[in-house]
């Protein structure tokens, strides 16, 4: 029998998808029970997950259709005490990375078994931390793609402790057949997670980007238009819509040299998932 790991510890779901997640809260209820967390009931909403009481961890949803998502939710959970485990069908790379950097302690698709669920979440409660095979993958191509200056990116091992979770290895598996100690191998996946978090923070966009990526990508405005509604000048409207393009084909080499302005934040939004 499951020894607890403390009295109670809260988990709450949050997924506006009440057909999915709906059976996936009464199946961990009892799984989670075994050792000492408490499931609450489905939530639908980062306000409802908070106003259900003491935090504890947040199994949510990467996109949620109402209210705040994405980033904004994992910093919203987070600023209530909560740590949280993104979870979900299919979510663009960039927002599952964008959230990580926001704060959270890992990432599962919703394919993933009960099992396995289980284990993410003792994971995050154990360790802070809950790396899966999926999110590796994430993290070994932005690695490729976005490298952090010579000296500050991955050691060899990391990266091959890395490598082996993305095969399919466990952490703690990973850790041993990289010849590490499992507090080792834990060591590995703080810095792995680190070192994504820095990439992201060094070519994420900024707020205010943000801001003008939404109002070109999702509300068609013109520059002129978009000026006006931040209250910036034309001049300033577009050196932001420079820095986003600059900022797209850092992370899309592959982009063609002569793309427009506006495609490039057109592009960010639908990327982005934003709305």
């Amino acid at each position: 029998m499951a020894v607890p790991v403390a009295p109670e510890v809260p988990v709450v779901v949050v997924d506006d998808h009440r057909l999915v997640a709906g059976p996936l809260v009464g199946v961990l209820g009892p799984l989670l029970a075994r050792h000492g967390f408490a499931v609450r009931p489905l939530v639908s909403t980062v306000s409802a997950a908070i106003d259900t009481g003491p935090a504890g961890i947040a199994v949510c949803d990467v996109i949620l259709g109402p209210g705040t998502s994405g980033p904004e939710a994992v910093r919203a959970l987070a600023e209530h005490g909560w740590r949280v485990l993104l979870m979900s069908g299919y979510a663009p790379e960039e927002q599952v990375l964008d959230a990580i950097a926001a704060g959270a302690a890992g990432y599962v698709e919703k394919s993933e078994d009960p099992a396995g669920l289980v284990a993410a979440v003792l994971a995050v409660h154990d360790s802070g931390l809950h790396l899966s095979a999926a999110l590796a993958a994430m993290f070994y191509a932005d690695l490729r793609r976005r490298p952090l200056p010579a000296g500050s990116e991955l050691s060899a091992g990391d990266r091959r402790v890395l490598r082996a979770v993305v095969q399919g290895e466990p952490p703690a598996r990973a850790a041993a057949s990289c010849e590490l100690t499992e507090a080792q191998g834990r060591d590995a996946v703080g810095r792995i997670f680190a070192a994504a978090v820095a990439r992201r923070q060094q070519y994420q966009l900024t707020p205010r980007e943000l801001d003008v990526v939404r109002l070109v990508g999702c509300e068609h405005l013109s520059t002129a238009e978009v000026a006006r509604r931040l209250f910036v000048s034309i001049d300033t409207a577009n050196t932001h819509l420079r820095s986003i393009r600059r900022k797209y084909r850092l992370v899309h080499p592959e982009a063609p040299a002569p793309l427009p302005q506006r495609t490039a934040a057109q592009l960010w939004a639908r990327e982005l998932n934003l709305r």
